[in-house]
């Protein structure tokens, strides 16, 4: 055990602390400390991240696609500490705002497609979902529509870890029955991911897609009646699968407009560059009547969440009869002065040093070198998904042919834990899943990049020994 201390405190003092009183995200307090290796980061920069023993990791997923500008910026640990010893925190509701709030939400209406231009700000992506959902709801009252509540989602999709925002979402543990009953008023339609398509056709690419998924789409509206329906939420491109037709948005734009149901794009991940654009939508050349945003708006600095609305939308409230026009939605520690600061300086950041040019150059190469070394050379990379800015996934499979997956989750003794051991191992942190997303900050080279897949390159071929692929 490596003798490694952290603010006067050894580690077996943090482990010990780490398992008794931490509630960790998504594991058990016990993975803090695994075959000698331990999960406690102390010090990170650039891309990377440095553990409690001295291991120097890439940051393969940004941790978390938040850190959209990378580690260590003392400008924004500036910017912070001069927000704080002016003015730390002020309510933002009675009819107050705060100069930096007023000034990043002018900030995004300049970067937004469209008449995408009012802002709404909160802690963090789930909590945005859920008030986007609000949102839709009361503008449709609003507008006349009191029947349109109902809320279409795509399965499988994930918008988050609160109630609303599972109950839309269909993502694994989080949807398991335990947390049953889930929100009213959901519809769910299957997304476009012609590598395991819904409808059971082989061999199609996004170019030859069956658009199934739009005829899933209108059946649903038709079923249940427009009339009753207030939004349709999903992500540009769903993180994991495949991208979808050229022709998969305009069509779904379309049935939303002819039938006055908000098209809500789910950006937490992909809004401020990770696409190669500002916001992902800009992909398909589609604006959408809201957008949620949270990750990248701070890169991680700190916490942070929100929506865009349309013109349109905030005219609405703009006007309506005394009372009716509040938007019933309160955020304590919405747009707090110093995470707005913190928000402005992080887009300066990402204008002044190209990053979303940068996004959409290295995510072509990465791409490019993924196939090229990984999926052309390994037999447990099935496909690899992407190529939209600096994120794309990889699925591993059995066997490629019928595109089984090993089996087993991440428990000790499966394919899956060990190739986590071994990427670790290796200098990466990444999470390897059945499929694993892969998006690095935007400031990563073609050095780093070059990098992680040499990681993965050797950490495949280790695991095919020791795992045989079948034929």
């Amino acid at each position: 055990m490596p003798e490694a201390a952290v603010d006067g405190l050894n580690l077996h003092q943090l482990l010990t602390w780490g398992r008794d009183h931490l509630w960790m995200q998504d594991r058990r307090a016990s993975d803090l400390q695994t075959n000698g290796r331990y999960s406690i980061i102390v010090k990170a920069e650039g891309c990377y991240l440095y553990d409690i023993a001295g291991n120097k990791l890439i940051d393969g997923n940004s941790s978390g696609f938040v850190k959209a500008i990378g580690h260590r910026w003392p400008e924004i640990a500036e910017a912070v500490a001069g927000q704080l010893t002016t003015l730390a925190f002020a309510p933002i509701s009675h009819g107050c705002a705060t100069v930096p709030a007023i000034r990043l939400a002018k900030k995004i209406a300049d970067l937004a497609p469209g008449s995408l231009n009012r802002t709404f700000f909160c802690g963090g992506g789930s909590e945005a979902v859920e008030i986007a959902i609000q949102l839709a709801r009361q503008y449709q009252f609003l507008s006349g529509n009191t029947r349109k509540t109902k809320i279409i989602s795509r399965r499988p999709e994930y918008h988050g870890s609160t109630y609303a925002a599972i109950s839309i979402g269909s993502h694994g543990d989080r949807n398991n029955p335990i947390f049953e009953p889930l929100m009213p008023g959901v519809l769910q339609v299957d997304a476009p991911h012609c590598y395991r398509c819904p409808w059971g056709y082989r061999d199609r690419s996004p170019s030859d897609c069956c658009m199934l998924s739009v005829a899933d789409l209108r059946n649903v509206i038709a079923a249940e009646g427009a009339d009753t329906i207030a939004a349709f939420i999903a992500t540009p491109f769903r993180v994991g699968s495949s991208l979808p037709s050229p022709d998969y948005w305009p069509q779904v734009r379309r049935i939303c407009d002819e039938n006055q149901i908000l098209l809500i794009a789910d950006e937490v991940t992909l809004a401020f560059g990770r696409a190669g654009t500002w916001f992902g939508m800009e992909r398909f050349h589609i604006v959408p009547d809201i957008i949620v945003i949270g990750k990248g708006l701070t890169s991680g600095e700190l916490p942070v969440g929100g929506l865009i609305a349309k013109q349109e939308i905030a005219e609405a409230f703009d006007q309506a009869k005394a009372g009716l026009g509040n938007f019933y939605h309160g955020v304590t520690f919405g747009s707090h002065a110093v995470v707005m600061a913190a928000g402005l300086k992080n887009l300066e950041i990402i204008e002044r040093e190209g990053l979303v040019e940068n996004s959409n150059k290295m995510g072509k190469y990465f791409h490019e070198r993924v196939i090229s070394k990984l999926r052309d050379n390994h037999p447990i990379v099935g496909e690899v998904f992407g190529g939209l800015g600096l994120i794309l996934s990889i699925a591993l499979v059995k066997n490629r042919r019928t595109r089984q997956a090993y089996p087993g989750g991440d428990e000790k003794g499966t394919f899956l834990f060990r190739l986590n051991e071994l990427v670790r191992s290796n200098g990466l942190f990444v999470n390897m899943r059945h499929t694993t997303n892969i998006a690095p900050p935007l400031i990563a080279t073609k050095a780093i990049l070059d990098d992680i897949v040499d990681i993965l390159d050797r950490s495949f071929s280790q695991i095919e020994r020791e795992f045989p692929p079948e034929d």
